[in-house]
């Protein structure tokens, strides 16, 4: 890998520049903007290769940026670092789309001293094996490693984009930990150190898809919808010539989340455009997981129109998909949506079977949250079905979990329906649940413990 010296570049193109008599502003063209050529002229890290070999050809220089490598680009140092390149990519191949162990072993093999600039890169790609491996804290680790190596090591490698790479990956962790304050927050700080000039330019979707994803989990409707705007403006610009989405993934995120927004404000016309226009992109493009939430989608939005059967039609297409679904927790999603369905039309058996294959893809997912919603839906089926000691038995395990997981506003539902229920049966431990209820409900206006917004169907994309 070869560093190059900013400053001396950025010395060299002003002192060119003012011997041709030249402002930055004459410039600027559809390539260079005057910020662009300001941070150039300063050496200050951000800009791409390619802009700076473009200011060279611009200034009719006959200087190659080779010559401001501060390594010597000669012949074994070039294919060293080109060998490097080719297994760490590789490793994020084996990582993404086959084996995390196995591309964990490829970048362990290269063996990166802490003084060699791919061990920036080396320290995200083992962030991301232990995000497929759902262990949060080196993963968190690994991350916070990427970001120290830029901020104090190697700011040069800021064009990289991996320090905003890792603070979005880092705000998944959060949200996938019911964090969605410390999610958005790192989404923020993605936003700020991502560089549109520089590489993984994909990333730039999939922070601001993940940020209204945040903002919708925290009942921020107009942050949300303010953040799609400014994504889809990036995917579909008006002006010529400009760059389409990076990410599919992103882009159905986009259409996922909008047609949500749209179904909470009742405005049902758009939702199910968005619905259907997200179904065909992802039909095409063979993209399951997203195909089926948005089919999930659109059942819910046929829900809350009381078009049953033409809810129950959206859930179970999405279900015909099932072997081709590789997440779990999409799955119990599903299913739980088609029992709350079921419930609604009083078919309390067939409520209760979605609910029960809809907590056991939860359990196998270990996602707490889902398996807690799915307990939930059972306890109050059980209690319909005059099954009481099953439903205090279920409830009572959603109410342990989600004192346990800080799920506040699930832990509030349970101790309501607890309460009522146990009111109507005479049990003396009514009061209980109740008091806890109201207890809890009064921090929350008062401003202790918030309220903990249900999930939506909608996850943010990894990188």
């Amino acid at each position: 890998m070869n560093i190059i010296d900013r400053a001396a570049f950025g010395e060299y193109i002003r002192r060119v520049r003012k011997q041709q008599k030249l402002q930055q502003k004459d410039l600027v063209d559809d390539v260079l903007t005057q910020p662009l050529l300001s941070l150039i002229e300063t050496g200050k890290p951000g800009v791409s290769e390619d802009k700076m070999r473009y200011v060279l050809k611009k200034l009719n220089s006959s200087r190659d940026l080779s010559d401001f490598y501060i390594i010597e680009n000669d012949e074994e140092n070039k294919d060293a670092g080109e060998e490097i390149i080719i297994k760490l990519n590789i490793a994020e191949n084996l990582i993404d789309l086959l084996d995390p162990d196995e591309g964990l072993e490829m970048i362990r093999k290269l063996d990166l001293s802490d003084d060699n600039p791919f061990i920036v890169y080396g320290n995200y790609l083992k962030g991301k094996v232990f995000m497929h491996k759902k262990n949060w804290k080196k993963a968190h680790k690994y991350f916070h490693d990427t970001i120290y190596n830029i901020q104090h090591q190697f700011e040069d490698l800021a064009y990289s984009n991996l320090q905003a790479a890792a603070y979005h990956e880092l705000g998944i962790i959060a949200y996938l930990q019911n964090n969605y304050r410390e999610a958005l927050a790192c989404s923020q700080r993605a936003s700020m150190c991502f560089l549109p000039d520089g590489e993984r330019e994909y990333y730039q979707e999939m922070i601001l898809i993940s940020k209204a994803i945040y903002l919708q989990n925290l009942n921020d409707i107009d942050g949300a919808q303010s953040t799609l705007d400014e994504m889809e403006n990036i995917i579909f610009p008006k002006e010529k010539n400009h760059r389409k989405c990076f990410s599919k993934e992103a882009a159905l995120n986009m259409y996922d989340v909008r047609s949500s927004l749209f179904m909470k404000s009742k405005m049902y016309k758009q939702a199910i455009q968005y619905a259907l226009k997200g179904i065909e992109l992802a039909r095409i493009d063979k993209m399951y997981n997203r195909l089926c939430e948005l089919w999930t989608t659109l059942g819910k939005i046929h829900v809350q129109k009381n078009k049953l059967d033409l809810a129950q039609l959206c859930f179970e297409t999405a279900l015909k998909f099932e072997k081709l679904i590789d997440s779990q927790s999409l799955l119990s999603y599903i299913y739980n949506q088609l029992g709350l369905l079921y419930s609604k039309s009083r078919e309390n058996k067939k409520a209760i079977d979605n609910s029960l294959r809809a907590a056991k893809f939860a359990k196998k997912a270990n996602n707490a949250f889902r398996y807690c919603e799915a307990l939930i839906m059972l306890g109050q089926l059980y209690f319909k079905e005059h099954q009481n000691d099953e439903a205090i038995q279920i409830l009572n395990e959603a109410r342990e979990l989600s004192k346990q997981h800080s799920f506040q506003d699930l832990k509030n539902r349970i101790n309501l329906i607890l309460g009522k229920q146990l009111v109507k049966l005479g049990d003396p431990n009514a009061n209980k649940f109740i008091r806890e209820f109201f207890d809890d409900y009064a921090d929350t206006l008062e401003g202790g413990e918030e309220k903990m917004i249900r999930r939506s169907i909608g996850e943010p994309p990894s990188g």
